[in-house]
């Protein structure tokens, strides 16, 4: 064994605050971003690869719209689904509260 693992003590169990779970990983204006870089990106592969592969401008802006415009009906829909098991509360509602 190496001296950096003996001379390590053993951590015990951490708590977990069940509220820092619930809360986002990065901010809504930097998702929207990523989301967006990301369509626009995949939109721009798809359509310059069947460009190339056919010539057909048409068919190619076609697929790179849908293939782009896939990525924001998978973030909706995914939005919409949640949606249903974890409603929105309001702020001043207290019955949550309440066992």
């Amino acid at each position: 064994m190496s001296r950096k693992n003996k001379n390590t003590k053993p951590k015990g169990k951490e708590e977990v605050n069940m509220d820092d779970l619930s809360k986002p990983w990065i901010q809504k204006r930097t998702g929207f971003l990523v989301i967006t870089i990301m369509s626009i990106g995949i939109m721009i592969l798809v359509a310059v690869q069947i460009i190339m592969g056919s010539g057909d401008w048409g068919r190619g802006l076609l697929w790179g719209f849908l293939f782009g415009g896939s990525i924001w009906l998978v973030f909706f829909g995914m939005n919409w689904f949640h949606s249903l098991f974890h409603p929105k509360t309001n702020p001043t509602d207290n019955s949550k509260d309440q066992k």
